[in-house]
C-alpha cells in the first residue's frame, strides 16, 4: 500500500527552521520521502557482497542495535550541546560527522524499527517518542549543516546534490587548487583509489567513511566536487589498533573542479555518481587537503605520495588481520562499525565516556540466527524493497 500524504503547507519552515516543531503528519511526510528515495536507490544500485563480511547479517544486527540504542545516546549528547551548536563548532567537511553519517542515522534507525516489527517483536505504534528524538536530532543537524535550504538531496538545486560549505570555505578551497596536469591526475587518482579501498575495508566494506558533496556551481560554468574520506584516527575501531598509527594522516578532503560536460548526482545518503563515469579524465584543477586538526591543510605532491604508500601498507596489514579473524568476530566488528555513527558527535560534545558503546547482548548473540542466508535475505528484502509500498518505512505512530 502506498501512503497518501499531503505536502505540508509550511515546507519552508519544515526545511529551514530548527525551532519549528513538525506535526506527526509532517514527520510522516518526511519519513515517507526518505523511505521512497532509500528504496529507489537500494533497488537500483546496491549489491550486498563482500569477501570477508556477511553484509546482510551485520546490516540486520547493526540496524536493530541502532533502534535499541540511538535514542538514549542522542539524549546524552543533547545534555551537552544542541545539534546546531555541534555543527557550528567544527569544520563541516573532512570528519566523521559528515553528511553521509548524518543522513544514515535516521535511515538505519527506521530500518531497525521495520525489522523489529517484521519479526513480531514490536508494533508500529510502539516507541513514538524515541523515534521523534532521532528525527529531531537529524533534522536540526541537517538544517545547520546544509547551505541549500533543503533536507534531502533530491530536493536540492540542482536536483540530487548536497551543499554543506559556505562561500568562505569554498573560496579557501579554490585558492589552493592546482592545475590537473597528467602527473597531478595520476598521483591523485592513485591516492584516491588507495584511500577509498582502505576506508571501505576499515569500515567492513561499507560506504560510511566516504562522503561526496556538491556540485558547487562556479561562476564560469564549472563546478567543484568534494570527496571526504576519513579513516579511524581516534581509536574508535579496535580492529585497526597498531595499524592506524602507521598512517601519517587520517582525515581528507579531495577537491575536484570539473567542467559542465560532467554530471554529478548525489544520492539520498551522500554517494556521488558521475557521467561520464571516468570523470577524473576531465578534472581541471584539484587538491588533497588534510583535516586532522580541524582545518583545511593543503598537501603537497610529496605528502600525497607518502600517504599513498602508507595507506597501501596499512591496507595489506588490515586485510591479513581480518582474513585471519574468526567470522563471527568479524561480523561483530561490522555491527559495531555501523552502530557507532554517533561516536564522532559524542566526542565533539564532550560526552564520549558517558555513553555505553557496547553492543546489546541480545544483538551480539544473534549472529547464528541472522547468518542464515535465507532468513537474512528475506528480512533485508522485506524492508529495503517491500512489494506492498513505495518506500522502506511505514508511518510513525501506528
Amino acid at each position: 500500500m502506498t501512503a497518501q500524504l499531503t505536502t505540508p503547507v509550511n515546507v519552508e519552515a519544515l526545511y529551514t527552521d530548527p525551532a519549528y516543531e513538525p506535526t506527526l503528519e509532517e514527520w510522516n511526510w518526511l519519513v515517507h520521502a526518505a523511505g521512497a528515495a532509500y528504496k529507489s536507490e537500494l533497488s537500483a544500485r546496491t549489491v550486498f557482497e563482500s569477501e570477508l563480511f556477511g553484509m546482510n547479517t551485520y546490516i540486520l544486527m547493526s540496524m536493530m542495535e541502532d533502534y535499541l540504542r540511538v535514542p538514549e545516546r542522542i539524549r546524552i549528547i543533547r545534555q551537552h550541546a544542541t545539534p546546531t551548536e555541534l555543527v557550528r563548532k567544527a569544520l563541516p567537511i573532512g570528519n566523521k560527522r559528515s553528511f553521509i553519517n548524518l543522513a544514515a542515522t535516521p535511515l538505519h534507525y527506521l530500518t531497525g524499527r521495520e525489522l523489529f516489527v517484521d519479526l513480531g517483536e514490536s508494533t508500529l505504534s510502539d516507541g513514538l517518542e524515541d523515534q521523534l528524538e532521532v528525527l529531531r536530532f537529524w533534522r536540526e543537524a541537517t538544517i545547520a549543516m546544509r547551505t541549500d535550504n533543503v533536507l534531502f538531496n533530491m530536493d536540492a538545486e540542482p536536483e540530487n546534490s548536497s551543499h554543506v560549505i559556505d562561500d568562505d570555505v569554498l573560496a579557501e578551497i579554490r585558492s589552493h587548487l592546482v592545475p590537473a596536469d597528467g602527473e597531478v591526475k595520476a598521483g591523485i587518482r592513485k591516492f584516491g583509489a588507495r584511500l577509498t579501498a582502505y576506508a571501505f575495508l576499515e569500515n567492513c566494506d561499507a560506504r560510511t567513511a566516504v562522503c561526496d558533496t556538491g556540485p558547487y556551481q562556479l561562476e564560469d560554468g564549472t563546478f567543484l566536487a568534494l570527496r571526504e574520506t576519513c579513516t579511524d584516527g581516534d581509536g574508535d575501531f579496535p580492529w585497526v589498533d597498531g595499524i592506524r598509527e602507521t598512517l601519517p594522516y587520517h582525515h581528507f578532503v579531495i577537491a575536484y573542479r570539473l567542467p559542465a560536460t560532467v554530471k554529478m548526482d548525489n544520492n539520498v545518503w551522500g554517494t556521488a555518481w558521475f557521467t561520464p563515469s571516468d570523470y577524473q579524465a576531465d578534472i581541471i584543477e584539484t587538491r588533497v587537503f588534510c583535516t586532522d586538526d580541524g582545518t583545511l591543510r593543503p598537501l603537497g605532491a610529496d605528502e600525497v605520495e607518502e600517504a599513498t604508500k602508507a595507506i597501501r601498507k596499512a591496507h595489506r596489514a588490515l586485510y591479513q588481520r581480518l582474513a585471519e579473524t574468526d567470522a563471527e568476530e568479524r561480523n561483530l566488528y561490522a555491527t559495531e562499525m555501523y552502530a557507532w555513527k554517533l561516536k564522532a558527535w559524542a566526542r565533539l560534545a564532550g560526552c564520549y565516556d558517558e555513553i555505553d558503546w557496547a553492543i546489546t547482548p541480545r544483538i551480539a548473540e544473534s549472529f547464528q540466527k541472522f547468518s542464515d542466508p535465507d532468513l537474512a535475505l528475506q528480512l533485508i528484502g522485506g524492508v529495503f524493497v517491500p512489494q506492498d509500498r513505495d518506500g522502506c518505512f511505514r508511518p510513525l505512530g501506528g
